[in-house]
């Protein structure tokens, strides 16, 4: 290498391949550690590294955090403590042992046993565990400690066994039988009771020396890793924060809870517990593994909302920001702005930041020329650029150094390739390469208004980010994969993923209007935006609007849309009513040009979008407060109101008469039960008391207010550009613009709220309404109200307080950020999953099979790609991308108590019912077809079946309980004289289908089943002597009940009777079973098959609810049994349960399978996306690939794992909990093979699918070299066959002389065959004429001031070395390279100084300024180059040095 060419040292780097995890045993931890720990002081001592207090590391003396990662210590302990994490293990060994032999216990000798006898152990009295002559010997128990005080740091023992009992006196404990446990001295008396010990570390060692190594490396890895002697101390840069003080330049260290915790170690006197609690602490208080139980200290919470990073990087924040997290100095990020100028695959980027930005070139032959103008700039800029090469980073200080196939790093130039994304991510296209075009604005990017879509982004204040490629590879990859042109298919539901917007949209829903006309003059001007011919104008000269969109399509083009009676043949528009076509909906034009011509609609799209806004432009559209008026005049207006009067009237009937419909008014359709007259006032407020209630109401007033929202299209005029704009597709909302002109209608509340409101919004009514619900405050209630007004004609105070109050989506915020939660969990599920060469899809990890076609299963129209997935395509990534994108757009639609929330039932969907509550399970019941033949018959049915299955309690039927004496003259049985009438209601009995045989058979049954339940005797009568009234007596028939006791001594007293047996039997159901809670009859919108257009559109089906139910596996079965008198009813092909879990367990997982995917569509049909079959069906077998469905969690992802036997902690711990899956990985011993993508994008490794899942090979056979070739040089070959030389360029004749007279000719490299200076151009358009005046300047004043004979600094080095490099004679002045630079008094003139540039080698050669400045003029200012000359060189002697000076 050179001498000027100075190589810049790099750090060592290697591929990792797999990590081992493993707990440090005690010489591990002495030979890692540089420093015994005994004071509290030497915990942030300066030999455990930076930072501290002298900001130096006294073991390896570095002064930087970038040298210097920091050196363990270690404590060590005054006597040996178990380790917290091997607790449970030591419990294990404990209770597997005798604690008095060290036997193990299953290898004794038992009664009955089968074994060998000679090979089995008698043991001893404590593993016999009789009760000898002199006690009883019981079986220890050992178990954690989990007081408050030593919770988690020691073990206790304790009998578990019950004493044995001869003749009712239990067996005493033997005096010897805790002798086997030694005393010590740290043992508390209150440690010690009778039958219970909280044994000390000395005492566990002691039970455990001379157990079996074999036995106790079952559990662990090392019988060495129970016990603990020393403790590693963690390096300051793990601990020690340094912050800048606030009022000075001074430093100040900062200390975390882990280094609290380790002085408190240090500083241990005290017992053995006590110091494994300190030892606890200190692990606790990890960054991954942070203390749970501290989370609730005032301190921890203060410091949670403080800045320092290190208190708030804890667990899964730390994994992300220290080794998830990638750093990149090539990136940007800034504000956005629409341009339409720029065509769809350009961003425009400021010329500022694309100065700043650096992008990687392979110098070549090709680009030499190109390259050296670049590498000019750079030098005469910073007076050395660092090139990369085979060896590592080089600094260049002049060009002549650069050599073939170094990698220069330039400034960003138009055409180059970025990769942007509008945060977050997630969607495929949400990351697009777009091509730079440098722009002249100071601070905004900008980019095509059409890219908004893919982007899901508007200019409303949203940034992007950008990344420039520095690699060859990736700059290919971006061009060829995820570039606009290669993304014209949305991958997630199969559509066009750009089309027409905004102000384009809005112009060709106006110009397809029949009555639009375009003369001559205007047409011309809008075919200048377009390259095919124009068409023969009309008969009278003019063209139409049909014809201009004729004009932006190709030729041969046939496209049909029936809805719109929209006809193209041969690229010309034949008929068309209206521009739905247009719209982003299925089968619209760009859907058919994409595939006509995919290689051309990114030109069209923009085409016709400059084609639209210039004849927009033309025509003029604006948007104004008349255009809320709606009506073009007063009489239309007036007579607009009027009808809004009578609608909102009909719609508050209409509410009222749904109010009605529902179970609760039953009793007053029927007529029965009437306590009054309901009124609108009632029912108004009756309504906001129950959730079903207001849910009628509204879904009654939405039907009769779309047709007042109608309205606005009658009487509104044609040129209202609201309407346009609504009606185009572009903007707009209809509700919004009723809400605004013409009523905002019912009103009703998201959450629950404490009040209601009046029907009546005026003060006045408020205050009265106010005074009457004095007493309902405390209640909660939906509020609702009818508002009439609008905002064109204003609110009043209450109007506005209620559509405030409503408005509010206060449900919103506890679950905005669960989008976010299930990308992420999705992400990790299958992001490894992708298409294997063999076409199945397989998991990385293990290579496990997931699916054994793409594309197989499920075949529909639109589940084709645009291309044919090929091997290792992220498939994986793709799903969970594509379900995320769904959870995110059901952000849009509220969760609210009256309708579903989309978001929730998606929620509820993925997590495969594994977070639904045990105690309460549904299943869905759907009727046989059978009971279509008859009229109604399903109704019926559905009602016959609620009937059968939903329990009915006696309580529900009994109007009076009465517990009355009665004594019995029989001896036959005991009686008790205490009889129990039950009045049951004939009225209720009898619509419940009840009869009293059965309500007396079911409390019999409830009575035997129950266990120590007294025995009792039931009894039906007609009608009872008892009764209160005639009328009692009529409406009523009784039951007895009378409890039989078994002797003559009556033992169930009245109070029992009371207390006891009449609750229970009063909850006895005498109908149904007692694990049905409740059956709804429901409708479902999406049947299974509909026949013909007279079908429903839906059907009815029953839910059943279930609790009570221990066992979950049984629950169908008992289901079954419950509707065996309704089996023909039911249509059990289709009825499951709506736990997958439990339907799995019932039928197996393949209609598991079945009914979660339909499940999963229609949760992603009720958010209003449209998601791709073959996404559905990965996700469902990614979910079930184990043989069942697993929860989208922690523990699903590791069944997964084991399921495939891969060990993946790092994954995990990436995942969730990382400190607890570490531990766990430790103990284990498990290694890690880091195989999954995220393992490589960790730890910088290609991942391994995608184009990382394989290598293009080249076969060498027949083109074998002689020796190694660089392909960089073999291009250059082909090119010319010496490295390309500078060409010297003949200069007029009248610079000629002005070069000559001060040395050789002026140092620019020139195009070859050129006839102009490429590289004066490029300075003249960096650099001004006052940039060199003033580098003059400085060079003068630094000249006059500076001491002499002393090293410049680094600025003033940079602004000689850019004067120097116009020196005529800069190779010469500086050598083998400039080391530093220094001002000197001249040797030849007394009392003048110069500069002298030091060289590499240590020579020094002196030069004058005013020549480099001179030549600078020559190339920057020529005209102003001889001025300077006259005025400060015609003194100068013979070297160039000025006397005055």
């Amino acid at each position: 290498m050179e001498a000027d060419a100075s190589e810049v040292q790099q750090p060592p780097s290697a591929v990792l391949r797999s990590i081992t995890f493993g707990i440090a045993t005690k010489d591990e931890k002495e030979k890692l550690s540089v420093l015994d720990i005994t004071t509290t002081s030497e915990v942030t001592d300066s030999k455990l590294g930076l930072p501290n207090h002298s900001s130096q590391c006294s073991t390896c003396g570095a002064k930087d955090l970038k040298f210097c990662e920091g050196h363990f210590g270690a404590v060590k302990f005054p006597t040996r403590i178990l380790n917290p994490y091997f607790m449970s293990e030591v419990v294990q060994i404990l209770n597997k042992i005798c604690p008095s032999c060290k036997s193990v216990r299953q290898d004794l000798v038992k009664k009955n046993d089968p074994r060998p006898k000679e090979n089995l152990s008698k043991g001893c009295k404590y593993c016999v565990r009789q009760a000898l002559s002199i006690g009883w010997y019981p079986r220890m128990k050992f178990k954690i400690y989990s007081g408050e005080i030593l919770r988690k740091t020691t073990i206790t023992v304790e009998i578990g066994q019950r004493p044995p009992t001869k003749k009712g006196v239990r067996k005493p404990l033997a005096p010897d039988f805790w002798d086997i446990i030694p005393k010590d001295e740290e043992q508390d008396e209150n440690a010690i009771k009778p039958t219970k010990r909280i044994l000390t570390h000395g005492q566990i060692c002691h039970l455990l020396e001379g157990v079996d190594h074999k036995f106790i490396e079952k559990y662990v890895l090392e019988k060495e890793l129970l016990f603990l002697t020393n403790f590693s101390v963690t390096p300051n840069s793990h601990r020690v924060s340094e912050v800048m003080h606030s009022f000075s330049n001074a430093q100040r260290l900062t200390f975390d809870n882990r280094t609290r915790a380790y002085k408190k170690m240090v500083d241990f006197r005290g017992k053995t517990h006590e110091l494994c609690f300190h030892v606890l602490e200190s692990l606790g208080a990890s960054k991954i593994n942070p203390d749970r139980s501290a989370q609730n200290d005032p301190i921890y919470i203060l410091q949670k909302k403080s800045d320092d990073v290190t208190t708030n990087s804890s667990g899964l924040r730390w994994i992300k920001d220290v080794v998830l997290g990638k750093r990149n100095d090539h990136s940007f990020r800034m504000v956005v702005v629409g341009d339409p100028s720029l065509e769809l695959r350009e961003i425009g980027i400021p010329r500022e930041v694309a100065e700043r930005l650096q992008i990687s070139e392979h110098l070549t032959a090709y680009n030499w020329e190109k390259l050296l103008i670049c590498c000019e700039e750079l030098l005469l800029e910073k007076g050395s650029i660092h090139v990369r090469r085979s060896s590592g980073l080089v600094r260049i200080h002049r060009t002549k150094d650069l050599k073939i196939n170094d990698v220069i790093y330039r400034r960003l130039k138009d055409g180059d390739t970025v990769l942007i994304n509008r945060p977050p991510s997630i969607h495929q296209h949400s990351l697009i390469a777009l091509s730079v075009k440098i722009l002249p604005v100071p601070s905004a990017l900008a980019i095509n208004p059409l890219c908004c879509s893919p982007l899901r982004g508007d200019f409303d204040g949203d940034c992007l980010h950008g990344y420039v490629p520095q690699s060859v590879n990736t700059r290919t990859e971006l061009t060829e994969l995820i570039a606009l042109d290669k993304q014209l298919t949305n991958a997630q539901s199969g559509s066009n993923l750009l089309s027409l917007g905004q102000d384009s949209l809005t112009a060709a829903h106006l110009v397809l209007d029949d009555g639009v006309f375009l003369n001559k003059f205007q047409i011309q001007q809008l075919q200048m935006f377009s390259s095919k011919e124009l068409s023969s104008p009309l008969s009278d000269g003019v063209w139409t609007g049909k014809q201009l969109i004729s004009m932006l399509l190709p030729k041969g083009f046939d496209y049909d849309f029936p809805s719109d009676n929209a006809s193209i043949r041969d690229g010309e528009i034949v008929t068309c009513d209206g521009s739905l076509w247009l719209r982003d909906t299925e089968a619209n034009l760009f859907q058919s040009l994409v595939q006509y011509c995919p290689g051309n609609v990114l030109d069209l799209l923009h085409a016709a979008q400059r084609v639209l806004c210039e004849w927009l432009s033309m025509r003029g559209l604006s948007v104004s407060l008349s255009d809320f008026y709606l009506c073009p005049d007063s009489y239309s207006r007036e007579s607009m109101m009027d009808e809004i009067t009578y609608g909102m009237k009909e719609a508050e009937k209409t509410c009222i008469t749904r109010q009605l419909m529902v179970d609760s008014f039953q009793d007053f359709l029927t007529g029965e039960g009437i306590r009054g007259v309901f009124d609108a006032e009632c029912l108004f407020l009756e309504r906001q008391r129950s959730v079903s209630l207001s849910q009628a109401s509204v879904d009654a007033f939405k039907q009769v207010f779309r047709d007042i929202q109608n309205l606005a299209f009658r009487y509104s005029s044609k040129e209202n550009s609201l309407l346009t704009m609504f009606k185009a597709g572009s903007k707009g909302n209809l509700l919004k613009l009723a809400q605004h002109s013409i009523s905002l209608g019912l009103q009703s509340s998201l959450v629950p709220l404490s009040f209601r409101m009046p029907r009546q919004l005026s003060c006045e009514a408020w205050n009265r309404f106010r005074a009457d619900e004095v007493n309902e405050c405390a209640k909660r209630f939906v509020p609702s109200a009818m508002v009439e007004g609008c905002y064109l004609t204003g609110l009043n105070p209450l109007e506005c307080f209620v559509h405030s109050v409503t408005s509010r989506e206060s449900s919103f915020s506890d679950n905005a950020d669960l989008p976010g939660t299930l990308t992420r969990r999705l992400m990790f599920f299958m992001r490894d999953i992708c298409i294997a060469y063999d076409g199945t899809v397989r998991s990385a990890y293990g290579n496990q099979l997931v699916q054994f076609s793409y594309t197989g299963q499920k075949e529909d129209s639109k589940s084709t790609m645009n291309c044919d997935p090929i091997g290792g395509h992220p498939v994986g990534s793709l799903t969970a991308s594509a379900i995320s994108e769904a959870a995110y757009s059901a952000l849009d639609q509220p969760i609210s108590l009256l309708q579903k929330s989309p978001l929730l039932n998606l929620k509820n969907v993925l997590e495969c019912g594994t977070k639904k509550s045990k105690s309460q399970r549904t299943a869905s019941l759907f009727l046989s077809a059978k009971l279509g033949r008859r009229r109604y018959g399903f109704e019926y049915g559905a009602l016959k079946i609620q009937n059968q299955l939903q329990k009915v309690l006696l309580s529900d039927t009994v109007s009076i309980a009465r517990i009355i004496y009665t004594p019995h003259g029989d001896g036959k049985a005991h009686s008790n004289p205490w009889v129990i009438h039950f009045h049951l209601l004939k009225e209720i009995v009898k619509k419940k289908g009840l009869q009293a045989a059965s309500v007396a058979d079911a409390l019999a049954n409830q009575c035997l089943s129950t266990p120590k339940f007294p025995k009792m005797e039931f009894k039906c009568r007609g009608c009872c002597s008892f009764g209160d009234n005639w009328k009692e007596k009529e409406e009523t028939f009784c039951i007895t009940a009378t409890v039989v006791d078994s002797s003559k001594r009556l033992s169930t007293k009245l109070e029992t009777i009371q207390d006891m047996v009449v609750p229970s039997l009063l909850r006895t159901p005498v109908r149904g079973s007692t694990e049905i809670d409740k059956v709804d009859i429901l409708w479902n919108n999406r049947p299974k098959v509909q026949k013909s257009g007279k079908a429903p559109s839906g059907e009815l089906y029953l839910r059943v609810a279930l609790s009570g139910i221990t066992d979950t596996s049984k629950l169908w079965g008992q289901l079954l049994n419950s509707c065996l008198p309704i089996m023909d009813m039911i249509d059990w092909t289709r009825s499951h349960p709506d736990n997958i879990r439990d339907l799995s367990s019932a039928y197996g997982v393949d209609a598991g399978w079945k009914v979660f995917l339909n499940n999963l569509e229609s949760a992603v049909a009720d958010v209003g996306k449209t998601v791709l079959p073959q996404h559905l069906l990965l996700l469902a077998n990614t979910m079930s690939v184990t043989g069942e469905f697993v929860a989208l969690n922690g523990k699903g992802l590791r069944l997964q794992r084991e399921h495939s036997k891969i060990s993946t902690p790092f994954m995990q711990a990436s995942f969730s909990n990382p400190g607890d899956n570490f531990i766990r990985a430790a103990k284990m011993g498990v290694t890690d093979k880091l195989m999954g993508p995220l393992d490589d994008l960790a730890w910088g490794k290609m991942p391994a699918i995608g184009t990382g899942k394989f290598d293009i090979l080249f076969s060498q056979k027949g083109y074998e070299m002689s020796k190694p070739a660089n392909p960089y040089e073999f291009l250059a070959a082909n090119k010319t066959s010496e490295t390309p030389r500078p060409t010297k360029f003949e200069i007029p004749g009248s610079w000629s002389s002005r070069f000559e007279k001060y040395g050789k000719e002026l140092p620019l490299r020139f195009n070859k065959g050129s006839r102009k200076f490429s590289i004066a151009k490029s300075l003249r358009s960096h650099t001004s004429y006052d940039d060199i005046l003033n580098l003059s300047s400085d060079l003068r004043k630094l000249l006059n001031s500076s001491p002499v004979d002393e090293e410049l600094g680094e600025r003033d080095k940079v602004k000689l070395m850019q004067a120097l490099y116009f020196h005529p004679r800069k190779d010469e002045k500086l050598g083998d390279g400039a080391q530093y630079f220094k001002v000197i008094n001249h040797p030849k003139h007394e009392g003048s100084r110069c500069f002298s540039v030091v060289r590499s080698d240590g020579t020094m050669e002196d030069f004058s300024y005013h020549k480099c400045i001179l030549a600078a003029l020559d190339v920057i200012a020529p005209g102003k180059a001889s001025i300077y000359q006259r005025r400060h060189l015609q003194r100068l002697g013979d070297n160039g040095v000025d006397p005055v000076a």
